[in-house]
C-alpha cells in the first residue's frame, strides 16, 4: 500500500495527542472530583512532570545501550497507560485514583519523544512520510478530544477521561506495531554516550536551553489561561481563546512541506521563537477579551511552527546513530518547560498580578529566541 507507513503514523500522532486532550486538559477537574484541593492537583501533577523529565534520558540510555527499541518503549509505555486508565475505572479508592492518575500521566508524557524519533528513523530509511501531516491530525486530534469530552462528561460522567484515553491508546498500541526492527538502530554504529554526545554538539545543548526558555513561556499562557481571562474581563474566554490557537496551528502542520521548499527547517525553528514571544507580550499589552482573542493568532507561526520544525530540524543536525538520543532531549524540554511553568506561574501570580507574571514570561521568552538565533547559526544539517 502506498501510503501505508503515513496512514500509520498519522494515526499513531492521532492517538497520541487526542490521549494528551483528554488525560491533561481536564486532570485538574478529574482530580478535584476525587477529592483534591487545587494545590494538592497542581503538585501532583508537578511530581508526575518531573518524574516523566527524569524518566525519558533513563529510557534512551536503555534504548542505546540495551536490545529494547523505541517500538519496544512505545508499545510498553502504551500498555501501561491503557491498565492505569482501565484502573480508574474499576478502582474508586482515593489512594488508588490518585496513584493510576499519575501513572497515566508519566507513562504517556514519555511516548512523544520516542513517537518523534520513530518518524525521523522512517524518514531516514527513505520511506514516504510527510512527518508535519502526521502532526496536524495529532493537533486536530487534541482539540476535538477536548472539546467533544466537555458533553460527553455532562452526559456520562468523569469516567469518560480515563475510558476514552484508554481506547486512544489501544489505537496508538497498533499503529506503533508495523514500526519496527531496526527503526531506531539506524546504522551499524552504536550511539554516542551522553557526555561524547553533547561534547560533539555542544550547539545542541544552547539550543535546548533556547527551546525550554520558549516552551515556559508557551506552557505558562495555557495553564493560566483562565486567571488571564478573568483578568481581560470574561473568565469564559478561556475556551475560545484556547480553541482559536488550536485552529489556528493546523494550517501550518498541515502545509509545513511546502514551507521546507521555502526555506530550511531552522530558519522556521526561529521564526517560531519570535511568534511565541509575541504571543506572550501581545496577549498581556492588548486590551480586553478582543485583545487576547488576537494574540492568540500568533500560534499560527509560533508553537504550531516550533512543534514541527524542531523535529525536523533535530532530525537533520544530529547525525543518524544519535536520533533516539536527540528527539528525546527535545522532547525534554516541552516537559522541563511544563514544569518550570506550573511551578512558577501560580506563584508569580500570587506575588506580584498577572500582569508582571505575563511580563516575566515575555522577557524569558524572548531570552529564549535570542539563544535560539544564536544556536541556529552554529547548527548545521550533518552530511549523508
Amino acid at each position: 500500500m502506498k501510503h501505508k507507513v503515513q496512514i500509520t503514523y498519522s494515526l499513531q500522532q492521532f492517538s497520541l495527542w487526542g490521549s494528551y486532550g483528554l488525560l491533561f486538559s481536564y486532570a485538574n477537574r478529574y482530580l478535584l472530583a476525587q477529592g483534591l484541593t487545587n494545590t494538592e492537583a497542581g503538585l501532583l501533577l508537578g511530581i508526575v512532570t518531573a518524574i516523566a523529565f527524569v524518566l525519558q534520558p533513563l529510557l534512551t540510555s536503555l534504548v542505546d545501550r540495551s536490545g529494547m527499541s523505541c517500538r519496544g518503549v512505545m508499545l510498553l509505555g502504551t500498555g501501561l497507560t491503557i491498565a492505569s486508565c482501565l484502573g480508574l475505572l474499576f478502582f474508586p479508592g482515593f489512594r488508588a485514583q490518585v496513584l493510576l492518575y499519575g501513572l497515566a500521566c508519566v507513562t504517556l508524557q514519555v511516548l512523544p519523544s520516542f513517537s518523534n524519533a520513530l518518524g525521523m528513523a522512517a524518514i531516514h530509511r527513505g520511506q514516504r512520510l510527510n512527518f508535519s501531516i502526521a502532526r496536524g491530525f495529532g493537533t486536530l486530534s487534541f482539540g476535538a478530544g477536548a472539546q467533544l469530552a466537555v458533553p460527553l462528561m455532562d452526559r456520562y460522567g468523569l469516567g469518560i477521561i480515563p475510558g476514552g484515553t484508554a481506547l486512544l491508546c489501544l489505537l496508538l498500541f497498533l499503529s506503533a506495531i508495523p514500526f519496527s526492527h531496526g527503526t531506531e538502530k539506524a546504522g551499524a554504529e552504536q550511539p554516542d554516550p551522553i557526555g561524547t554526545f553533547f561534547r560533539k554538539n555542544g550547539s545542541f545543548a544552547l539550543f535546548l536551553v533556547a527551546v525550554t526558555l520558549l516552551y515556559v513561556g508557551h506552557n505558562v499562557l495555557c495553564s493560566c489561561m483562565y486567571q488571564i481571562a478573568v483578568h481581560k474581563g470574561d473568565g469564559n474566554a478561556q475556551g475560545t481563546a484556547l480553541l482559536i490557537s488550536a485552529v489556528c496551528e493546523l494550517p501550518t502542520m498541515f502545509c509545513f512541506s511546502w514551507f521546507l521548499k521555502w526555506k530550511s527547517s531552522g530558519k522556521w525553528v526561529c521564526l517560531s521563537g519570535v511568534f511565541i514571544t509575541l504571543r506572550l507580550f501581545l496577549s498581556l499589552v492588548l486590551p480586553g477579551v478582543a485583545g487576547l482573542y488576537a494574540a492568540q493568532l500568533c500560534q499560527m507561526l509560533g508553537y504550531a511552527l516550533l512543534t514541527v520544525s524542531s523535529v525536523i530540524y533535530v532530525g537533520q543536525v544530529i547525525d543518524q546513530r544519535n536520533v533516539v538520543k536527540g528527539q528525546t532531549y527535545l522532547g525534554i524540554t516541552n516537559t522541563l518547560g511544563s514544569l518550570m511553568a506550573n511551578f512558577s506561574g501560580g506563584t508569580l501570580i500570587d506575588a506580584c498580578g498577572i500582569e508582571a507574571m505575563m511580563l516575566i514570561c515575555s522577557g524569558v521568552s524572548a531570552v529564549g529566541m535570542l539563544l535560539l538565533f544564536l544556536a541556529e547559526r552554529k547548527l548545521r544539517p550533518v552530511q549523508g
